[in-house]
């Protein structure tokens, strides 16, 4: 049985960089992969900081699902009260 390699975000990051250290993966981008639950996380202490399932992190990177195409949410109204 393999154990589960569970990482804070900024360790996974750190994690991929040593595998991959050209990546273009962004901390922010590992925590909303987290926060949609696209990669499995688990609660840490009160609950603020998550673990993040490294191998399931880099299963998802190695073969995204095809349906979260990312679009463009397109340009925002400005205001013209200058």
């Amino acid at each position: 049985m393999n154990a589960v390699r569970m990482r804070f975000p900024a360790d996974a990051l750190t994690e991929l960089r040593k595998l991959d250290p050209e990546t273009p993966v962004s901390l922010s981008f590992i925590r909303r992969l987290v926060k949609t639950g696209a990669v499995p996380s688990v609660p840490v202490g009160a609950g603020k900081r998550r673990l993040v399932n490294f191998d399931a992190l880099c299963a998802y990177l190695e073969n995204p699902p095809a349906d979260e195409a990312q679009t463009a949410r397109g340009i925002r109204p400005v205001s013209e009260r200058w």
